[in-house]
């Protein structure tokens, strides 16, 4: 079993009306997954340009009516029961956790990342960042001998387009024995290919995309920062590979720190794009075993046409589960690699 970056190359023909009808071909990309093996088409739309969004009334509206706002949250968020978390909520910096009033599971939770109701991409900070997460793996403490808790979720969804309710950034955090589809997937995947070959996939891919240097953006002493072969999102995925932790409770100060850095400077450089909204989601594996290695995928998320609000999830990646790419992963990594400096 070794891996492999397979891609199938097709053309498009039509006589193009703003040719004079002369015929136009546009070439087409089917790509696999190196280890889940799913599919994705990058398809280049003609003259494509990401286009600003407005949310400034948004912003300003639910200012005044946001639970999470530090003049709100002690009346307006609940509290966990004393017997799961002593004090109701966890708190670290700026940041607090508290439970969900609308959960994904037994055990769900919020996590409010800063008093500030609205900060753009390029605002958060190494601390907004670490603090945030650090949070979230304090509330994992807490519950960490329950059964139904073997693997501890973050996920983040910024602004609208990415299914956020709340302009207040906030994380959802649960812990689950579910891992949900892509998570499972890989984790088969990797349990197979660390039976056939002995070593764990994610070691192997960071040194083969080391090896090849297309999608490799940068390398610190804790984190690989690469774009994913095959990204969920139009714009390309950045995918950040922890290579010596394998489950959130392994994580160290360190390398949580490096993350954030490196974190902090993508969020601006996608500021810098255009890209006004995102989903994140951190990636961990079991309580035993070798074969995982921790990792996050950063999406960026837009509307193809704002004008209508167009969404970025149409049948092909909404019903037959077939992300598109409008963009390469080699294309951003090679300007990632200017942005992301982690010493």
């Amino acid at each position: 079993m070794k891996i492999e970056f397979r891609i199938q190359e097709k053309t498009a023909r039509c006589l193009d009306p703003r040719k004079g009808f002369a015929e136009s071909r546009v070439r087409v990309e089917i790509r696999w997954d190196p280890l889940t093996h799913e599919s994705a088409r990058v398809s280049h739309f003609v003259g494509f340009k990401l286009l600003p969004v407005d949310f400034s009334r948004e912003i300003q509206e639910s200012r005044t009516r946001c639970p999470f706002c530090p003049e709100r949250m002690v009346d307006s968020t609940p509290k966990f029961p004393p017997d799961l978390v002593p004090g109701g909520r966890v708190q670290r910096g700026e940041a607090v956790v508290f439970p969900n009033l609308s959960p994904y599971d037994e055990h769900s939770a919020v996590a409010v990342m800063c008093r500030g109701h609205f900060i753009s991409p390029s605002g958060f900070t190494p601390r907004i960042l670490s603090d945030a997460f650090r949070a979230c793996l304090d509330y994992f403490e807490h519950i960490a001998n329950l059964p139904g808790t073997d693997f501890p979720l973050v996920c983040w969804n910024y602004m609208p387009a990415a299914g956020s309710s709340q302009v207040h950034p906030h994380l959802q955090v649960y812990a689950t024995d579910v891992p949900g589809n892509l998570l499972g997937t890989e984790l088969a995947a990797s349990h197979r290919y660390f039976e056939a070959v002995g070593r764990s996939y994610w070691t192997d891919l960071i040194d083969q995309e080391e090896l090849r240097g297309e999608r490799l953006a940068a390398r610190g002493r804790h984190t690989a920062w690469l774009t994913s072969f095959v990204s969920l999102g139009p714009l390309a995925d950045t995918l950040v590979i922890f290579p010596e932790t394998r489950t959130m409770k392994e994580l160290s100060e360190e390398a949580l720190e490096e993350f954030s850095r490196g974190l902090a400077q993508n969020l601006g450089y996608l500021e810098a794009q255009g890209v006004y909204s995102f989903s994140l989601g951190w990636f961990p594996g079991p309580p035993r075993g070798d074969h995982f290695r921790v990792h996050v995928r950063l999406t960026p998320r837009l509307y193809i046409a704002p004008q209508v609000w167009c969404t970025d999830t149409p049948a092909l990646s909404y019903l037959y589960r077939e992300p598109f790419m409008i963009r390469t992963p080699e294309e951003l990594a090679s300007e990632l690699r200017s942005v992301i400096l982690l010493s």
